[in-house]
């Protein structure tokens, strides 16, 4: 479910796509990026796309396979959902993964208000991370250790349908595209958000 926030000030709405690997840190940046902009006048609305994705997959699909297929038409439709939020005014934080390249730039292309982040960190740190969300209960659209079973499913030579995690088994594609890096090892979410807005001239 998406989170709306309003404010009295509003400033021109643009779309800000935080993207990279699981366990990077994204859904904390976003919401302290949301909490920044809206001090700052924007009408925001923050947008957990593992919720919305369901809602956008061609009937009968999985909205989280790693088919590129049907990845694409899922933010295809995404890209008209954004566009009609822009067109409304608000100032769009979308917390996504979004692994493939090609579709990026196609966001990129059909949503001209768009600005690409993306977060990363060292790759044990994801894992770790990950497994102490499980391990502490909270809770994920996909369910729980997300990089552990993708590790047992990688390392079993027998297993043909291996569990979907970017970045194990399965490429994540370098975000040659992002507008803004942001390294969350070094930095805390309110840091990196107050980066990204300067960055940005926001």
């Amino acid at each position: 479910m998406a989170e709306l926030f309003n404010d009295t000030q509003q400033k021109s709405p643009v779309a800000l796509l935080i993207l990279g690997r699981g366990g990077t840190g994204k859904s904390s940046l976003a919401s302290a990026l949301t909490q920044l902009l809206i001090e700052r006048g924007h009408n925001v609305k923050l947008i957990r796309f593992d919720e919305l994705r369901k809602t956008l997959a061609p009937a009968g699909a999985d909205p989280f396979a790693k088919d590129r297929e049907i990845k694409k038409i899922i933010y295809q439709n995404a890209a008209h959902e954004f566009n009609h939020l822009l067109g409304e005014g608000f100032t769009l934080v979308i917390d996504s993964g979004l692994s493939v390249e090609a579709i990026r730039t196609m966001l990129k292309e059909k949503v001209p208000n768009l600005k690409i982040i993306h977060v990363t960190c060292p790759l044990i740190v994801s894992i770790c991370r990950d497994t102490w969300r499980s391990l502490s209960g909270v809770k994920h659209e996909r369910g729980t250790f997300l990089y552990l079973r993708a590790i047992r499913d990688f390392l079993n030579p027998f297993k043909k349908e291996k569990f979907p995690q970017p970045g194990i088994t399965y490429p994540f594609e370098y975000p040659y595209c992002a507008d803004v890096q942001v390294n969350s090892f070094f930095s805390s979410p309110l840091n990196s958000a107050r980066f990204i807005i300067k960055q940005l001239d926001m």
